[in-house]
């Protein structure tokens, strides 16, 4: 993918854990790549389809100089997370902050932190069983999209009976496709915080919930932790995610069974 550089430049703040860099401040240098699509700003000259660079160094600037943070790693973290949200074009950044004036009593050229993060795609599930369920997964939906996580398509609300055994009201649910810069651990934490938000209580396994927020995909990422499956287990099990699936991504490739979502939920529908 096509790249912008910056290198080098150089900021005056107030970020440290010891009191005199709070009230004394030092140098910091901020470089970076940022990484979008630059044919319709190259043949076109449309100012809209680029990153302004001169802009952009002033905004480093002014949102580097707003606060005063104890670690160089959450200063870095927020400037990736505000040029993301300034520039929806950028797709990818890797960004590298310094710190030459570091209080480190030993010969130090200087010390620095490289965050890198990219735009991925990502599918999550939805329902709802307990008081206005439309309503449940619409606030849940507006809550993503507050936390930077947009919204790229949205299957239709279906009701559903309950999965699982345990006996309890029908569900609404449906399935949103959305675009994050969030790794996928970090994207699954937002989601069981948006719940916690919400009021859900997790008190029967497969029980009654307010809202309930599956992450299924993350592009073709597989994953096995204590925390975090991907895909969703149970995906090729619950013809209601795969008809929500396949309404807005039928031939999204399963990244393990290695079939287009149509032929699973062909499959299982059968």
């Amino acid at each position: 993918m096509d790249q912008l550089q910056i290198k080098d430049l150089e900021i005056f703040a107030y970020h440290g854990l010891f009191p005199s860099e709070k009230e004394l401040g030092q140098k910091f240098v901020v470089s970076a790549i940022l990484s979008y699509d630059m044919t319709k700003a190259a043949t076109d000259l449309d100012l809209t389809a680029s990153a302004h660079y001169g802009e952009l160094c002033q905004q480093w600037t002014t949102w580097f100089q707003e606060t005063s943070e104890d670690l160089i790693e959450t200063v870095a973290y927020k400037l990736v997370e505000r040029t993301f949200e300034a520039y929806p074009l950028v797709q990818e950044i890797q960004l590298e902050l310094k710190k030459p004036w570091a209080p480190v009593h030993l010969p130090l050229d200087t010390c620095s932190v490289t965050i890198h993060r990219r735009k991925q795609r990502a599918f999550i599930a939805l329902g709802s069983n307990m008081g206005d369920k439309q309503a449940n997964l619409k606030q849940a939906i507006e809550k993503m999209r507050a936390r930077g996580i947009h919204i790229l398509k949205e299957s239709s609300v279906l009701t559903t009976e309950p999965w699982g055994g345990v006996e309890q009201d029908s569900f609404a649910n449906q399935v949103v496709e959305v675009e994050t810069w969030l790794p996928a651990p970090v994207l699954l934490e937002t989601l069981l915080d948006i719940e916690s938000e919400m009021g859900r209580v997790r008190e029967v396994h497969w029980g009654p919930r307010l809202i309930d927020l599956d992450l299924l995909f993350v592009e073709d990422q597989v994953i096995y932790t204590d925390d975090l499956i991907l895909p969703h287990p149970y995906i090729a099990e619950r013809l209601f995610v795969l008809e929500s699936l396949q309404e807005i991504a039928p031939h999204f490739i399963h990244p393990t069974l290695k079939q287009p979502i149509r032929n699973l939920y062909n499959a299982l529908k059968k």
